[in-house]
C-alpha cells in the first residue's frame, strides 16, 4: 500500500500476515512536537509526551527513513524498516542537540539503514537487527542492545553508554492475529519460546508457531463482554482477543489454565469500575500454570483500590522452564482524571510471586500530570506505592519501566532476578517526610538476596514541590558475589533537593 500512517495516541498499526514482509507500507510516523521536517525549533517538550501507541508486523518502503518520536509506552515489534529509524528530532547541530525524548523499546526488527536514538534520554531494542553497513548511533544516557545484530557506533566525548547483552536468554514473541487471505480465516498466532536468541527469527523459523483458529477464541467487545463473561470463556479453555475499548470491571480477570492467552489489541483498556469493591487484583494468574501470556493492556486502577493491578500466582511456583509472559503492559495510576475527580489507587501495580515469569516492555506509571491541561499531578494524589515487587525465583524483565510510586519503585525478592534495561523517575510531587527519611529508592534487592543481575539502569529524581533528599537511587546487598550490576547510573533532571 502506498500509504504513510501518522500513529496518533491510542492508536496502533498492525499487519496482519504471517511476517512483516506480507504488509508493505510507504512510511509511518509520529511527528508530536516537531515541524513536517522531523527538525524541532527547541529542544521541549519534544516527544516526552508521546505515549501509547504501537506498530507491529509490516514493512515499510525501501529507502524511507521513519520518524518514530516516541516516549514509553510505543513499541515497535516485528518491523522490518528499509531505510533508518529516527527516535528524535534533530534542533540544531552538535551531537547532543537533539530534542527530548523518553523511550523506548523496538523488538524482533530489522532496520536495514540503522537506528538514530538522537536525544533519547534511554532505549531498549531486544533482537533487532541492522544492515551491514549501518550502525546504531548516539542517546543520550543508555542505550541497551539485547540480543541484537550490529554495531553501536561511539562518538569522542558523548555520554551515552551502551549496554550489549549478546544474546536474549529467555523469549517467546508476542502473540499476533493472522488473515489468511486463501482460506477468509482469522488465526491467533503464538510463538513459541526461544532460548539464547539473537536477532529475528521470523525469517528463519516462521513455522515455529502455533495456530489457533478463532473457533477457540473469544472475541471481547467493550460494554458487552464483563470480567464475569470473559472469566466463563477462560474457564472454557478459550483464549481472549480484547477489543479496542475500556473494559470497566467489578471483579478480577482470573486466568486458570495453562496456555492461556490474553491479548489486547489497540491498547485495550482494563479498569477497575467505579463502583467495583476493593479488588486484590484487576488480572490474576493462578499458582501452578505453564505457558500463558497476557499481552497489549493498559491496566488502570479505580477509587476504591486494589492490592494490585496485575498479581502472578500466590506463592514460588511455576514451571522448571517457563510461566508465562507479559508484553507490553502499561499501568497507570492517575492522569486521566483531573482534580476534581475521586483519586485512583493501588498498592503495588504488579506483584508476581510465580516463578518464572518473563517481562517484555513494561511501563508502570503514576500520573505527574493530568487532564485537561495537562497539569501536575500534586501533594501525593492517587497513590501508588510500587511500580513492580517480585517474590518469585528465575523472574527476567526485558525493558522495564517504572515511575512515580509513592514508595520502592521496584522490590526484588526473589532469587536469580535479572532486568535488562531499566528506567525510573521518582515521584515529582513527595516531602521529605513522606518519602527523603524512608529512605525509598528506585530499584531495591532484598537484603537476603544472594543472585541478581541488573545491566543498563538509569534513576532520575526531579523534585518539582518539594526540597526532598533521596539517600540513593538504587539499593542492594554488599559483599554478595551473586549480585551482578552493570551501567547503572543516576541523573538529577530538575528541580529541588538531591
Amino acid at each position: 500500500h502506498r500509504a504513510k500512517f501518522n500513529v496518533g495516541f491510542y492508536n496502533s498499526l498492525v499487519g496482519l500476515g504471517r511476517e512483516p514482509g506480507a504488509v508493505e507500507l510507504d512510511a509511518f510516523e509520529v511527528l508530536n512536537g516537531v515541524g513536517a521536517d522531523g527538525v524541532q525549533h527547541g529542544a521541549g517538550p519534544g516527544a516526552l509526551d508521546n505515549f501509547w501507541r504501537s506498530v507491529e508486523n509490516l514493512t515499510t518502503a525501501p529507502g524511507r527513513n521513519i520518524y518514530y518520536f516516541v516516549s514509553q509506552a510505543s513499541p515497535l515489534r516485528k518491523v522490518h524498516i528499509r531505510g533508518q529509524l529516527r527516535l528524535s528530532g534533530p534542533v540544531g547541530g552538535g551531537i547532543y542537540d537533539w530534542g527530548y525524548a523518553s523511550g523506548g523499546f523496538t523488538a524482533d526488527s530489522k532496520i536495514d539503514g540503522g537506528v538514530e536514538f538522537g536525544g533519547q534520554q534511554q532505549y531498549c531494542t531486544r533482537n533487532a537487527e541492522i544492515g551491514d553497513e549501518a550502525a546504531y548511533k548516539h542517546g543520550a544516557w543508555s542505550n541497551v542492545l539485547i540480543g541484537s545484530k550490529g554495531m553501536y557506533k561511539s562518538e569522542a566525548g558523548q555520554l551515552a553508554k551502551e549496554t550489549v547483552i549478546e544474546h536474549t536468554e529467555r523469549i517467546a514473541e508476542k502473540p499476533y492475529i493472522m488473515f489468511e487471505e486463501c482460506e477468509n480465516k482469522y488465526y491467533l498466532m503464538i510463538p513459541r519460546p526461544e532460548v539464547g536468541k539473537r536477532g529475528v527469527s521470523w525469517e528463519r523459523y516462521s513455522n515455529d508457531i502455533e495456530r489457533v483458529d478463532f473457533e477457540n477464541v473469544y472475541v471481547a467487545e467493550e460494554g458487552a463482554s464483563s470480567a464475569a463473561v470473559i472469566n466463563a470463556k477462560l474457564a472454557e479453555g478459550k483464549h481472549i482477543v480484547l477489543t479496542p475499548g475500556i473494559y470497566k470491571i467489578t471483579e478480577p480477570i482470573v486466568i486458570g489454565k495453562s496456555n492461556a492467552v490474553l491479548l489486547g489489541l489497540g491498547l485495550a483498556t482494563v479498569e477497575q469500575a467505579d463502583e467495583a469493591p476493593y479488588m486484590e487484583s484487576l488480572i490474576f494468574v493462578q499458582d501452578g500454570l505453564e505457558d500463558v501470556r497476557i499481552a497489549g493492556l493498559m491496566v488502570q486502577g479505580g477509587p476504591t483500590g486494589s492490592n494490585a493491578l496485575i498479581k502472578w500466582g500466590t506463592r514460588k511456583s511455576g514451571s522448571a522452564e517457563i510461566a508465562g509472559f507479559l508484553y507490553d503492559i502499561f499501568c497507570r495510576i492517575g492522569g486521566d482524571r483531573d482534580a476534581s475527580m475521586p483519586e485512583v489507587r493501588t498498592n503495588k501495580m504488579i506483584l508476581i510471586n510465580s516463578s518464572n515469569v518473563v517481562g517484555d516492555n513494561l511501563w508502570l506509571w503514576r500520573a505527574d500530570h493530568e487532564v485537561p491541561d495537562n497539569v501536575g499531578v500534586t501533594d501525593s494524589r492517587n497513590k501508588a506505592f510500587n511500580a513492580l515487587e517480585v517474590n518469585g525465583d528465575n523472574v527476567t524483565m526485558y525493558g522495564l519501566f517504572a515511575e512515580h510510586t509513592l514508595g520502592h519503585q521496584t522490590v526484588w525478592n526473589g532469587e536469580n532476578g535479572k532486568t535488562f534495561f531499566y528506567q525510573c523517575e521518582l515521584p515529582y510531587d513527595v516531602t521529605q517526610q513522606n518519602f527523603g527519611d524512608h529512605g525509598y529508592a528506585g530499584y531495591v534487592i532484598g537484603d537476603h538476596v544472594k543472585t541478581h543481575t541488573l545491566k543498563g539502569a538509569g534513576v532520575y529524581s526531579y523534585f518539582r514541590d518539594n526540597d526532598v533528599s533521596a539517600p540513593c537511587g538504587f539499593r542492594a546487598p554488599e559483599g554478595e558475589a551473586g549480585i551482578s550490576l552493570q551501567h547503572i547510573f543516576t541523573v538529577f533532571l530538575n528541580g529541588k533537593g538531591s
